[in-house]
């Protein structure tokens, strides 16, 4: 018999997502674990991906993506952010922002590199630095009033570290960076060879009259960093898996080596489509609506849970609420997400699955359906009348 071949990721198992969503799906339950949105896409973008499909768009793409597409991308930078990338080498779309943000860290991370990352986090970064060979350094992303903590990553931040990972709007927790926080971390490591990641993919979907704050928008860290963006968050496709990275040329260069022999090309006529539909008024106005659409359905559901045990701060950004259970369980979010996943047929995720909160807490995706939404806060409040204490 072969031996086993020795892990080199032993503590990982299959991610919460699937979990959740495997679990949701065995009992009939609402998912509102998994962040992808039930909403159609736009109309007229789906006609431009069955237009491409019937013109023959059936081959590679180029490998670092349709140059018209890249060229409305590095547009969409210039007219946002104020930063002028070019197409040629400077933009790389692949399959998803997560294939991009993967390929980078092995690109860019070596064997003992430091990487700074903010817990809770999205749970690819980790396992990507590990395979690189790099040192995940976990710092606090919140402090004890629930605020961004810029103090700790900025004291984490040493001359030694190969690079610091931003998510804003943020997942899990929905909150974003403050502005002012841009100019503290370029002051910090403007001595330095210290790198920046920025996973923006919720980009312009941010609440309650906020800026959008990305990296690329900030003179010195645009030149030291790579920012990464997801057309199936801002387009409800999800499933397409088309994203990008903006960066400078010598940072693009060594991201592409690993994204050529990884991904190399993806969803052509996809990518056609997308090319056809964001010049388009239309587009435009799709992107224009975002914040707003978002922001009335997290309102929806914090007025449906108004007067229940159920606590939390409104998410600043993003899609996802994090809701804190301290009042209806002592602890295991994890277990008490599972229970009520058969018990009551709604699916959540626990933050246990990406740290340790000081309270039991979930988290919920509400870029639903109206109709989703209600029936989900019926059981949210179900919950919370069985439990009332």
């Amino acid at each position: 018999m072969v031996r086993r071949p020795e892990s080199k990721l032993p503590h990982l198992g299959t991610t919460i997502f699937t979990e959740m969503t495997a679990l949701a799906n065995r009992h009939g339950a609402l998912n509102l674990a998994q962040g992808f949105p039930d909403l159609p896409p736009p109309k007229k973008l789906v006609e431009a991906a069955v237009t491409a499909l019937q013109n023959g768009v059936h081959q590679y793409a180029p490998m670092a993506g349709r140059m018209g597409l890249r060229e409305w991308i590095c547009d969409h930078h210039a007219s946002r952010h104020g930063a002028h990338y070019r197409p040629e080498t400077e933009c790389t779309i692949g399959a998803g922002a997560s294939s991009l943000i993967f390929g980078a860290l092995q690109a860019l991370v070596h064997p003992g590199d430091e990487v700074l990352v903010q817990t809770p986090a999205y749970d690819l970064y980790r396992p990507a630095i590990e395979l690189a060979g790099g040192v995940c350094i976990e710092v606090p992303l919140l402090n004890e009033q629930g605020d961004w903590d810029a103090d700790s990553l900025l004291t984490a931040c040493e001359s030694q570290t190969r690079m610091v990972i931003l998510n804003t709007p943020h997942n899990p927790t929905g909150t974003t960076c403050p502005a002012g926080f841009l100019d503290a971390l370029a002051d910090r490591i403007a001595h330095t060879d210290t790198l920046v990641l920025s996973d923006e993919v919720y980009g312009p979907i941010v609440h309650d009259g906020r800026t959008e704050v990305s990296l690329t928008a900030h003179p010195l860290l645009r030149e030291r960093g790579l920012a990464f963006g997801s057309f199936g968050k801002l387009l409800q496709v999800t499933g397409w898996k088309i994203g990008w990275a903006v960066g400078p040329a010598h940072l693009t260069e060594e991201l592409r080596k690993v994204h050529q022999y990884d991904v190399f090309s993806t969803g052509a006529p996809l990518q056609a489509a997308l090319e056809a539909y964001l010049p388009t008024e239309d587009g435009a106005a799709h992107l224009r609506a975002l914040p707003g659409v978002y922001q009335t359905k997290r309102d929806r559901v914090l007025a449906g849970l108004a007067d229940t045990a159920w606590k939390w701060q409104p998410a600043e950004g993003g899609f996802f609420q994090v809701l804190d259970a301290s009042q209806l369980i002592p602890n295991d979010d994890g277990h008490w997400a599972r229970k009520w996943t058969q018990t009551h047929g709604l699916a959540t995720i626990p933050l246990s699955a990406f740290y340790a909160p000081p309270t039991p807490q979930l988290r919920l995706c509400f870029a639903k359906q109206d109709a989703t939404l209600d029936e989900a806060i019926g059981r949210l409040r179900k919950i919370a009348s069985d439990h009332a204490t």
